[in-house]
């Protein structure tokens, strides 16, 4: 009773062949009651004949509670890159920030509190940034 949950998924596909699944599931049971369950999974397709198959699933039995879900699948911004197209940043420079902002979302929430963990936090950061630089 009186749990909290909260879910963030993110997936980015950036090959026309490549195919990304998310089947999320979150189950509140009867005895979860006042529970508050959130859910979330975003997609970003790089290419215009990738696709994403996001199935978000909440299972609520409780009566109780305060449950979301939700997902979004989109390309890179028109907006966004105008705007940094506009001060002179280079169209691929522009893509591949707005890319690793995007998922860089989910290794900034798993910064440590302290200090104890820094190297294998910074470590991923790194890796992750490798990651894109490459799919982009």
């Amino acid at each position: 009773p009186e749990g909290t949950t909260s879910q963030l998924h993110k997936c980015i596909v950036g090959n026309a062949s490549a195919k990304g699944v998310f089947d999320g599931n979150v189950q509140v049971l009867r005895e979860a009651q006042r529970t508050d369950a959130q859910q979330l999974t975003r997609t970003l397709l790089l290419e215009p004949r990738a696709t994403i198959h996001a199935k978000p699933n909440l299972q609520i039995v409780a009566d109780d509670v305060s449950c979301t879900h939700g997902c979004t699948i989109s390309d890179l911004d028109d907006t966004s890159m105008f705007y940094l197209q506009s001060r002179g940043i280079s169209r691929e420079a522009a893509r591949e920030q707005l890319v690793l902002s995007f998922g860089l979302e989910v290794v900034e929430k798993m910064r440590p509190s302290d200090q104890s963990d820094g190297d294998a936090w910074k470590d991923l950061v790194s890796r992750v940034t490798a990651d894109v630089r490459t799919a982009v």
